[in-house]
């Protein structure tokens, strides 16, 4: 009898002690922080450079202004800082977008075409803010590849595992539990910065709506599971709503944001001729 109770505590305390270590993220704290800014800026750069040798990104004056008041908007009643998160306009059928990491988010011009305010491609911004912020895209980098091969990449640079990393990025799903961080970063993002959580909320519902049977190019909602239960969680948030809405972008600005998305190209080097 003895003996089976000294099992049974043995038992219980390998069990009790896995999922205490379990519960230890080991990627963070021996690896996320051994990657300084410069480093992940540089692995950034990388993958951007093998998204742009093999797709169309879209560039213009006009658009650096539009990113830049989207961003400073977003950015506003938080203690983020602007300047340092690049948006990347990548012409595709793919509606999608994915945040890179080095503060970069890819926006898919598909996606744009299915936006239907500015408010709505602000709430897909900031979900993916919160992907970089909460340190999302390193952990699932580290995790994944491995914290040798993303040295190398930074300190050497390599153009095929940079494309490989941003394939894996724009096509596979991050953790269930990072995806309600991320939407929960973005309700309190867009109404500290006074735009809402409803546009946000618009986008998630058309796309829960495809649930189940999602089309071929439909890579947000693939690569961003459970939709209709993301949505569920947007409209019960307890953060309090903005006293005043104020638009982010004016009507001219947001179609020519939607004439770069549907024509694919360089529309005109200045917005207001």
């Amino acid at each position: 009898m003895k003996a089976m109770l000294q099992f049974a505590a043995i038992v219980i305390l390998f069990i009790a002690t896995w999922f205490g270590f379990s519960r230890i993220d080991f990627v963070r704290i021996f690896h996320l922080n051994s990657i300084n800014k410069k480093m992940e800026r540089k692995i950034g750069d990388a993958i951007i450079d093998a998204i742009e040798s093999g797709n169309d990104v879209i560039k213009s004056d006009s658009l650096d202004i539009i990113y830049n008041k989207i961003m400073s908007r977003l950015c506003s009643g938080t203690i983020l800082n602007s300047d340092e998160i690049k948006l990347h306009l990548v012409k595709s059928d793919q509606i999608n977008a994915y945040a890179l990491p080095g503060n970069n988010i890819v926006i898919n011009t598909r996606l744009i075409e299915k936006c239907d305010s500015a408010s709505e491609l602000c709430g897909i911004i900031a979900h993916e803010t919160g992907h970089l912020e909460l340190h999302h895209v390193m952990k699932r980098i580290i995790g994944e590849t491995g914290i040798s091969v993303i040295t190398s990449m930074a300190t050497n640079g390599n153009s095929v595992i940079a494309a490989r990393i941003a394939k894996h990025l724009s096509t596979k799903a991050f953790e269930r539990d990072q995806e309600r961080e991320a939407d929960a970063f973005a309700v309190k993002c867009l109404n500290a910065a006074n735009i809402g959580k409803s546009g946000f909320e618009n986008f998630m519902l058309k796309m829960a709506k495809t649930d189940g049977a999602i089309p071929d190019k439909l890579e947000w909602v693939s690569t961003h599971p459970d939709s209709k239960e993301r949505v569920a969680n947007i409209r019960s948030s307890k953060i309090t709503s903005p006293k005043k809405y104020i638009q982010v972008l004016n009507d001219t600005e947001w179609a020519y944001l939607k004439k770069c998305a549907i024509q694919k190209q360089l529309v005109n080097s200045n917005l207001w001729k």
